[in-house]
């Protein structure tokens, strides 16, 4: 039967929001959690910590199952994986269940990561693969800008629990859809005739995929911690609430969400290192706003600031992953789609540990809020640094294609 590539990419969008929504909507939920178990925050951490490391470590083996087994079995399995630990959290009580069960729902979620990717470049093999990226990271950043907002209603109305028997039930039903659509997809669901293996010398002979992997690894590093640093200073320094602390925060990936399958498009047509550099040279400029807003304390140019960002992000985000996974032949698919997941997961833990050692700055010594003050807007300071060597690698590949 024919691919269908629409219900394809239908798909892939749908389990591209389950995961960015389990995480964001979750941290609104961490201090009833907290009360309930009489935890502390470094422990409450760990409800976060335990699934980011877990898909972490669990990228590249998946990637590689993905090539023994098939890419689309591990996808469908990942889905009932991430249904079943779901419902953990929501039926028994028990604090390190709880832990238990989001290490466990991170396993789930690399595996849907190291193959959606993939899935989606086989379905689009041709012209309209950047739209299509752009489409899937689109409903990346819906996933991030919808999950504080609904997961703070469903808190206060249903308790913290209802999240997770809505993560259960909304997995249940990709892995319904997936069954159904997928099994279509010729070869994808059979194991990989060649297994390459991850080797150096995929590195040190296609410089674009290294330099195109180097650059997603310092953007993520750059822009992780943004909505951390930026809920800090609105609630701890400028006394704002919650509610409207997660309002104004939304600026930022709705925009992202708008723009990027117009980036992803772009990609189709001009060069991805050209979209990419000038989308991390714009993400700089709103850094290094927000480096000096951040330091004279004032609240309205936030808005103005992570609009900046939103909109350099979206031409960085689906180019470069279009890049990434056109610098390869499709037998490497699988291995690019978990390396590309392993890029974004470890600049994301690079930047949350930088963020830890810029905030613990205790010198000059000044009242708390002054300090916190000045190490937010010095790890701004240095995330727009970081940011702007990231324009680097990011030429040079084009430079390379030349």
């Amino acid at each position: 039967m024919r691919m269908d590539s629409r219900k394809i990419l239908a798909v892939i969008m749908m389990a591209s929001f389950l995961t960015p929504f389990s995480g964001s909507a979750l941290i609104l939920s961490l201090p009833a959690i907290g009360q309930e178990y009489q935890v502390g925050a470094d422990t409450l951490s760990w409800v976060i910590e335990s699934y980011l490391i877990t898909s972490f470590l669990f990228l590249l083996p998946m990637g590689r199952a993905a090539d023994r087994w098939g890419k689309v079995r591990v996808f469908e399995l990942g889905n009932l994986l991430f249904m079943l630990f779901s419902l953990l959290p929501a039926v028994f009580d028990s604090f390190a269940l709880l832990l238990s069960a989001r290490a466990l729902q991170g396993i789930g979620s690399s595996m849907i990561f190291a193959t959606s990717t993939s899935i989606l470049a086989d379905a689009y093999p041709g012209k309209n693969r950047g739209k299509a990226m752009g489409w899937m990271v689109s409903v990346v950043y819906a996933g991030l800008s919808f999950g504080p907002v609904i997961g703070g209603f469903m808190n206060d109305g249903l308790g913290w629990r209802s999240l997770f028997w809505f993560m259960a039930l909304y997995a249940g039903l990709v892995l319904v859809v997936a069954l159904k659509v997928l099994k279509h997809m010729a070869g994808a669901a059979a194991p990989a005739r060649e297994m390459p293996k991850l080797s150096v010398s995929l590195f040190t002979e296609n410089r674009e995929f290294t330099l195109s992997c180097l650059t997603a690894m310092l953007n993520y590093s750059a822009t992780f911690a943004i909505s951390f640093l930026l809920s800090l200073y609105l609630q701890s320094i400028l006394s704002i609430s919650a509610k409207t602390t997660g309002f104004i925060l939304l600026a930022q990936p709705v925009l992202m969400m708008l723009l990027s399958p117009l980036a992803g498009s772009l990609s189709d047509r001009k060069p991805a290192a050209v979209l990419c550099s000038l989308g991390m040279a714009i993400i700089t400029v709103g850094l290094i706003a927000l480096a000096a807003i951040t330091k004279m304390q004032l609240l309205w140019p936030v808005i103005p600031s992570i609009l900046i960002i939103g909109i350099g992000f979206a031409f960085f985000a689906a180019p470069n992953n279009n890049a990434i996974m056109s610098s390869l032949p499709r037998k490497y698919y699988n291995m690019a789609s978990s390396l590309l997941s392993t890029m974004r997961l470890g600049g994301q833990v690079l930047s949350m540990a930088l963020v830890t050692l810029l905030l613990a700055i205790s010198w000059p010594p000044l009242s708390p809020v002054a300090s916190l003050s000045r190490n937010i807007s010095l790890a701004f300071l240095f995330f727009s640094v970081l940011c702007f060597l990231g324009v680097i690698p990011s030429l040079l590949r084009q430079k390379n294609k030349s």
